[in-house]
């Protein structure tokens, strides 16, 4: 799986990661022909053939199976087209990685492109007919063209595109279902006040559950019926993930499922708490009780470019939460990184909060890797 306001700024089978990505294409194919046509429109028109030397093509050419030609045509064409005119975007921070792997084997493109390669291959050698070819023929040829003229048409084709909705379905958690836009505030409600993560874990069917679910105990149960398969989704997350700025805590993440899976829970969560705030610390994330709220929660005014960081940051809220005895405040139910290292006791390893620990110690890890966060801190 290591490779995908609020949305309103996997599943279990791995298949989520493809859904994400195709939700693009629609937007890119409604525009794709106009694109094309306005580039057609504008670019000159230069007869070469009194130029060309006559070859024989057709002995020259191999047998090709057209079918594989129309498949080619129909499918890939575009990409490269949409390739050179679309302009170098710098979207580190915003869009996370994919393994594209999966969208390949959905929509066909794999077998595509082995009929391309396969075509490819047999093609001859042209490297000496196309020396042959006088180069000086072309230097009075050089049009005069106004680039500027040419390419407007273009450049305001593209500026008419909607691209936010685009690139939208690109910066939300791939384990968010397709109808999350009707239920961001259940989510907000979910992360801000039960802090239950739900970036990447858990997959798609047990996260629509715990939306339905009324805040407080009936969460709770979803997240105890479901708790194997939630260690599944942390465990398929985690052990291919390989990034040199997490590498020194993977593996004992790694330990921290591993034991979660022999039923050690109480030990792994305990683990999972300092791995969290072992991240949380090396990003110089603010973990104080004054400040969490301002700087983690989620709201329903979260721009896009925002949405998948503060996702996974909003349950650090209570995470970080604090008790003294002294104060005359009940003792948190929640799980609290300073009651678990300070004053801990079975109330705070429950089966709901190790399930809690283990799912946001697995959230935080794949939205570092996704964003290139840890990368960020190490080169400001």
């Amino acid at each position: 799986m290591a490779s995908t306001v609020i949305v309103v700024s996997s599943d279990g089978e791995n298949e989520p990661a493809a859904n994400s990505i195709v939700g693009i294409y629609p937007a890119l194919a409604n525009n794709a022909q106009s694109v094309l046509d306005a580039y057609t429109a504008a670019m000159p028109k230069i007869d070469l053939s009194a130029l060309m030397p006559a070859f024989d093509i057709a002995s020259l050419m191999p047998k090709i199976d057209t079918s594989a030609l129309s498949a080619i045509a129909n499918v890939q064409s575009i990409l490269p087209k949409i390739d050179t005119l679309v302009p170098s975007l710098n979207i580190s921070g915003v869009m996370p990685k994919f393994d594209y792997a999966p969208l390949m084997q959905q929509t066909g493109i794999a077998e595509i492109l082995r009929a391309q390669e396969s075509l490819l291959a047999g093609l001859p050698d042209y490297s000496g007919i196309l020396s042959g070819i006088r180069t000086d023929w072309f230097e009075a040829l050089e049009p005069q063209i106004d680039f500027t003229a040419t390419l407007q048409p273009i450049l305001e084709m593209f500026r008419s595109l909607d691209w936010d909705s685009i690139t939208r379905p690109l910066r939300v958690p791939d384990n968010w279902p397709d109808d999350i836009h009707e239920n961001l505030p259940e989510l907000v409600d979910m992360v801000n006040r039960d802090g239950i993560p739900a970036a990447w874990v858990p997959r798609s069917e047990v996260l629509t559950l715990l939306l339905d679910a009324s805040a407080g105990d009936e969460r709770s149960e979803v997240l105890i019926r479901h708790r194997d398969e939630i260690l599944d989704d942390c465990t398929e997350w985690l052990e291919d993930l390989a990034d040199p700025v997490l590498d020194p805590i993977l593996s004992i993440a790694r330990e921290v499922l591993g034991a979660c899976r022999n039923g050690f829970w109480k030990v792994g969560a305990i683990s999972a708490v300092q791995v969290v705030h072992s991240i949380v610390e090396s990003l110089h994330w603010v973990s104080d009780r004054q400040r969490v709220a301002k700087h983690h929660i989620l709201t329903m005014e979260t721009p896009y470019a925002r949405m998948l960081e503060q996702a996974t940051r909003a349950p650090l809220v209570l995470f970080y939460d604090d008790w003294n005895p002294l104060s005359g405040k009940p003792r948190p139910a929640h799980l609290t990184r300073h009651v678990v290292s300070h004053r801990l006791g079975e109330d705070q390893v429950n089966e709901r909060n190790c399930i809690v620990a283990v799912m946001l110690m697995a959230s935080l890890i794949v939205t570092v890797y996704q964003l290139d966060l840890g990368h960020k801190e190490i080169a400001a």
